[in-house]
């Protein structure tokens, strides 16, 4: 670059300082247009692999929600009844609702006896037999007061007691044992296992597990 120099003015000076701050600026520019697309580039590098870590993450599907409901017990379902007796009740209500003071119930295929409510043991089958009314003796591992109990279609009498599973039962029927001309039978809880009934009580069969 050409300068005049002027002695005593100090412009000579002036130009040197505007080339020198002119060369700074211009090594300035140049730096920048090299580090700019390097930061590009790595900001282009951090970008793919932020994306790629949400990519990556497992997302669940329908087989792992089934393995959770299995694994938490909740899954029992209704299942084919097998050789289970007819359990469900000529109304539509009877499974649910339970007994009723004064239903009349089957004694196996002995005789008829008829529900009453009593304050010591909840429920007695009372029947007429040598010939006066008398309550049926009960035992077990339930009594008819515990969990629900309800007469099914044929008349037989039969308790489920809820399991921790929703929609799960442990089921007992009521089945006479012994008795005499002067005697009555006993009433004696049988266990059936346990059986599955849906939401509205109109369906019903062993458990079976989900999936």
């Amino acid at each position: 670059m050409a300068t005049t120099h002027l002695p005593g003015t100090g412009i000579a000076t002036g130009l040197r300082k505007h080339g020198r701050t002119a060369v700074i600026a211009g090594v300035a520019l140049a730096v920048a247009a090299i580090v700019v697309p390097f930061g590009v580039r790595g900001l282009d590098r951090d970008g793919p692999r932020e994306t790629g870590a949400i990519a990556t993450l497992p997302s669940p599907t329908p087989a792992t929600a089934a393995q959770h409901t299995d694994s938490s017990g909740d899954a029992a379902v209704v299942g084919p009844r097998g050789n289970l007796p007819p359990l469900l009740a000529a109304d539509g209500d009877g499974v649910r609702a339970g007994i009723q003071d004064g239903t009349r119930v089957r004694v196996g295929d002995i005789t008829e006896g008829t529900l009453r409510r009593s304050h010591a043991d909840g429920w007695q089958v009372m029947v007429r037999w040598d010939g006066r009314l008398q309550p049926l003796p009960t035992s077990g591992h339930v009594a008819l007061g515990d969990g629900v109990s309800w007469v099914s279609a044929s008349g037989l009498l039969y308790t489920r007691v809820p399991t921790s599973t929703p929609g799960q039962f442990r089921l007992y029927a009521w089945d006479p044992h012994g008795g005499s001309a002067y005697t009555p039978p006993s009433l004696v809880a049988d266990s059936l296992g346990r059986v599955c009934f849906n939401p509205s009580f109109t369906a019903f069969g062993n458990c079976h597990a989900a999936g």
